[in-house]
Parts: structure tokens; C-alpha cells; sequence
């Protein structure tokens, strides 16, 4: 099993989003006579390059909905050098006194994608997308230079305002990846891009993730993603989340979570064994109904004291769940419920430490989440605000106690 190998200059999920963000705005920008602050033959189309999984093509589409751009999306590999340069046509034409036949082509197929988009939504200003760009056919080499150099298939060209962006595979991943010559990035802004999980646990935060997975990668942050190269094995945010829609779905019929299953999405072996341990052992040890318990402040000395003493994998599933339980009322905007929820969780994390690093811990994890944060400072909490004050510089120290605890604990 082998680590990712970070580029040079590599970029988090999140800051590639902020890359194209600002490539959007400054592509886009105006003179006043109209014409583009950026030359259109000077504007570099956008190629995002990192592991299979890992959100690329998402980022284009969320920053086209935020910032009120039409969106059309491709995978060049579903593509034809007919479909994308458009078919051969037989044509006559007169020069002089001579009629002549000759060939012309008809639209691309992905062009006219994008003016039919413009017909539809009157929006001039998009991103074309094109997906698995370096994995397109040796038919398409030559066309596809021709795309990045002036923006055309064929003899159509995409329409001034649309912003060309491309997302492919490291050749580590994909045996298809055709690697590009120094020529074809000189045309090219290349953003690398690498798994995080910080951002991704952000984003699971707000997307409903199964808390035995959030817990399970908070614990151990490397578990976002790896590559095993010797069994062609891989694993990825897109496989967490889509096992995380299965396990809920799961939970919801009462149907039996097995080791199989686990490894239908997580591709390397050896995690997908020590997921489904620790799943089991989660299980085992406490329910979502006791979680209903201790957040509706009806928490038993039994919880209390089979918790007391748990190991940090398992604090970081009652962390989760408490979270998700919390985010859920402050997005529907139920701050007393959320306000009864903080100081039930308040007194049964005293009950359960007493004093100490064991609550900085606790309330640093749940104020990971700004949703939370922000229901702390609405409702006024004094448990959670007094933790929010003492986090902004305490935070670093605590993270690194969180790391030490886990740890000691693998040993």
C-alpha cells in the first residue's frame, strides 16, 4: 500500500475551490467598453488534477451554482471524434465561376451542449466541464490540443464567457491517463489537488454522513484516502460517502451490516476490515437510543459508567453523534431546542470527565462544526461559548493532545 505522492504546489479540496473562484471572477471581469479585462485567447483553460474520488467534479459544478453561472458537464470518454468534432458534410460552394463540393462538419455535440444551455437560461456567462480529459482516445490527441489552444472542436468554438474547466486522473491511477507533454501544459492552469480530511469532515458535517464513519476518520485522518498499488485496491471520500448513504439506509430497514458489505466501497482490504471492527465495536457498545438519552438529559449511571473509561476511537462515534443531532436543530432553526440540547451535553460531559483535557477535547471536536458555532453564539450558551473563547487559542494544543491520545492508544 503506497501514500499519495504530493505535487508541488498541491492544494487542499477547499482551496481548489477558492483557486477557481477567483479564476471565475478574473476571467469574467470587464472593461468598460465590454471586451475582457483578460484577453479570451489569453485565458487559460483550468485543469484540476488529483486521485480518482476525491471531489474533483464537484467543484466546478458548486462554483457555477454559487456564483449564478450556467453549468454543462462531459466525459470526454464517452466521446467519439465524430461527437465532439461534429460529422463530415458534403457542401457546395462556388469560387469564381466553378462550383466545388467539399467538406464541411456539422456543431460539436459539446458545443452545442453549451448553446443550448445559453437558449435556455438567456445566462451567457458558464463552465463547461470536461471530465477524464487525459484519458480521451488517441483519435481525440490532436482535437483536444486544438480545444485547449483556442477553445474549439472542430469548427465550433465554445461562446465567449464560458470558462473551460477539465478534471483528470494522476497516471498512477488510471492505466488509460495519456501524461501531458511540457507544449500542452504550457496552455494549461494546472491545479493539483489532494485528499483532506479536514475538509472533507467539513463537508460531512453539513451532508448527513454516517457518525461511525465521521468518528472513524476523525480518529485517524489518514483513513480519507489511499491506494494500494500492489492489489489495485483503492479508497476514497466518494466510497465513504456512498457507503455512508448505505449504512443509514441500512440502519433505517434493521438490515445486518456485514464485512462483505463494507468492502463493496472500500476498496483496500486491510481498512475495510478494520472499519467493520471498529463498526461492530461501536455498535456493541452503545446505541443511537442512549445517544437520545444523554442529548434529551435522561442519561443512566450505566451509560455513564460504560463510557467513563472508552477508548478514543469510541468517544470520537459519541462526539459524532452528538453533532449530528445538534446541527440538525440549529439548521431548522430550533435554537431552544438546541439551547436544552447544549446544556444537557454540557452536564453529561462534566458528569462523565470531571475537569480537564477530556472536556477540551470533547467540545473542540463538536465546535469543529460552524453551524454549531454559530447556534452557540445566537442561543448565548455559556457552557459552549466559554469553550468557543477558550478554543481560538487553545485549539492547536488541544488537536495536538487529540492526536497523542489516539496514538497511545494504536500502541
Amino acid at each position: 500500500m503506497t501514500n499519495i505522492t504530493a505535487p508541488e504546489f498541491p492544494v487542499t479540496i477547499s482551496e481548489a475551490a477558492d483557486r477557481l473562484r477567483s479564476i471565475c471572477l478574473t476571467y469574467l471581469e470587464k472593461n468598460e467598453d465590454g471586451t475582457s479585462v483578460i484577453p479570451i485567447n489569453r485565458q487559460r483553460p483550468v485543469m484540476l488534477i488529483g486521485p480518482a474520488g476525491i471531489g474533483k467534479t464537484d467543484i466546478p459544478r458548486q462554483i457555477a451554482e454559487e456564483m449564478g453561472l450556467g453549468f454543462v458537464s462531459y466525459s470526454i470518454t464517452h466521446h467519439t471524434r465524430q461527437s465532439a468534432l461534429g460529422l463530415p458534410k458534403i457542401v457546395s460552394r462556388n469560387y469564381g465561376r466553378e462550383e466545388v463540393l467539399t467538406t464541411e462538419y456539422t456543431a460539436s455535440e459539446i458545443i452545442t451542449a453549451v448553446r443550448d444551455e445559453i437558449e435556455k437560461t438567456g445566462n451567457e456567462n458558464g463552465i463547461l466541464f470536461i471530465d477524464e480529459v487525459n484519458c480521451a482516445s488517441e483519435t481525440l490527441s490532436a482535437p483536444m490540443l486544438q480545444l485547449f489552444q483556442n477553445k474549439t472542436l472542430g469548427q465550433s468554438r465554445i461562446p465567449d464567457g464560458w470558462i473551460l474547466v477539465m478534471a483528470g486522473n494522476p497516471p498512477e491511477y488510471n492505466k488509460s491517463v495519456k501524461e501531458f507533454d511540457a507544449v500542452t501544459r504550457d496552455r494549461l492552469r494546472i491545479i493539483n489537488v489532494v485528499p483532506d480530511s479536514k475538509s472533507w469532515l467539513s463537508y460531512a458535517d453539513q451532508h448527513d454522513i454516517n457518525p461511525v464513519i465521521t468518528a472513524f476518520i476523525s480518529s485517524d485522518e489518514t483513513m480519507i484516502h489511499s491506494f494500494d498499488d500492489t492489489n489495485n485496491g483503492i479508497l476514497t471520500p466518494r466510497g465513504w460517502e456512498e457507503l455512508s448513504m448505505t449504512l443509514n439506509s441500512y440502519e433505517r430497514h434493521g438490515i445486518a451490516v456485514t464485512g462483505d458489505l463494507i468492502s463493496q466501497f472500500i476498496g483496500v482490504p486491510v481498512i475495510a476490515k478494520e472499519f467493520f471492527t471498529y463498526y461492530c465495536l461501536v455498535k456493541e457498545t452503545i446505541s443511537e437510543a442512549e445517544i437520545d438519552l444523554i442529548v434529551d438529559g435522561k442519561y443512566t449511571k450505566e451509560i455513564i459508567s460504560k463510557l467513563k473509561n472508552c477508548k478514543m476511537n469510541i468517544r470520537f462515534m459519541l462526539i459524532s453523534c452528538m453533532k449530528k443531532r445538534l446541527h440538525k436543530a440549529a439548521v431548522e432553526n430550533n435554537y431552544e431546542r438546541v439551547n436544552e440540547m447544549m446544556n444537557n451535553i454540557a452536564a453529561f460531559v462534566q458528569k462523565l470527565y470531571g475537569k480537564g483535557g477530556e472536556i477540551e477535547i470533547f467540545m473542540s471536536s463538536i465546535l469543529s462544526d460552524s453551524v454549531i458555532v454559530k447556534a452557540a453564539i445566537v442561543t448565548e450558551n455559556e457552557f459552549f461559548g466559554k469553550y468557543l473563547e477558550e478554543m481560538t487559542s487553545a485549539e492547536a494544543s488541544i488537536r495536538k493532545q487529540m492526536k497523542k491520545l489516539s496514538a497511545s492508544e494504536k500502541k
